[in-house]
């Protein structure tokens, strides 16, 4: 199963691009990391977008604790969603 990492833009949930969102909505589980930047909108409102729910992965998830992001995707599709570019 795949784990996504999809890159949200750095302005709100419309700026995402339509193969991100077609991922997503794929996705049985979507982590939002939450350290590097913040976006313009609440973690609710992409919930209310996505129809699904969003755990927020603060830095200690990311970096100590990669487990409970990757264990999911050996079973299911995963988001890592990731304010403005994933690579950048």
């Amino acid at each position: 199963m795949p784990l996504y990492i999809i890159g949200l833009g750095l302005g709100d949930d419309s700026d995402i691009t339509l193969r991100g969102r077609a991922a997503i909505e794929k996705c049985s589980t979507i982590f939002l990391e939450a350290y590097t930047s913040v976006l313009a909108v609440s973690k609710e409102r992409l919930e209310e977008c996505y129809k699904k729910p969003v755990q927020i992965a603060f830095r200690e998830t990311v970096e100590s604790e990669a487990e409970k992001i990757l264990e999911p995707a050996k079973t299911s599709d995963v988001a890592f969603l990731v304010v403005g570019d994933p690579f950048g």
